[in-house]
């Protein structure tokens, strides 16, 4: 059983630092460079080509396309969009991250004229992660309490 675990470990590094670490920095600099800073040209680089997008937007594709083409039309809908990270672990090739979002709808939403309203909202996301880019995301987010902060329902 020692050894196992003994192995079992030294697979799961690379010069020094394990790989959930690794795939930890990777998903925080999403947040930081792709979220809050809005820099949809940093996604090809942080996310791999045959990405999987599980959590699914109506309308996009469910690939590293779609995620740029929903992140723009978000953007454009929330311009002060900002992420933050409550907490978040990581395993092998997997994150998890419990995040909270805010913004101002400023711009048009899902079809629906801006309403001037702050959102603030949980979420979570998980991220598996190969080849040192993000290759699935399945995620969570209160879409309910959105439209409910947007007045589009009650």
């Amino acid at each position: 059983a020692c050894l196992s675990f003994a192995l079992t470990a030294v697979s799961q590094k690379r010069g020094g630092t394990d790989i959930g670490s690794l795939n930890k920095m990777r998903t925080q600099n999403f947040y930081r460079e792709v979220y809050n800073r809005h820099n949809i040209g940093m996604v090809d680089s942080l996310v791999a080509d045959n990405y999987v997008e599980h959590q699914t937007t109506k309308g996009f594709a469910h690939n590293r396309k779609g995620l740029k083409a929903a992140l723009k039309e978000f953007f454009k809908a929330f311009p002060d969009f900002d992420v933050k990270v409550n907490f978040m672990i990581s395993k092998y090739d997997m994150v998890v991250a419990q995040i909270t979002i805010t913004g101002t709808n400023t711009g048009p939403f899902n079809g629906m004229p801006p309403t001037n309203k702050k959102i603030h909202v949980d979420g979570v996301d998980i991220i598996r992660y190969k080849g040192g880019k993000a290759v699935e995301h399945w995620g969570y987010l209160e879409e309910g309490k959105i439209l409910t902060q947007l007045g589009v329902v009650k």
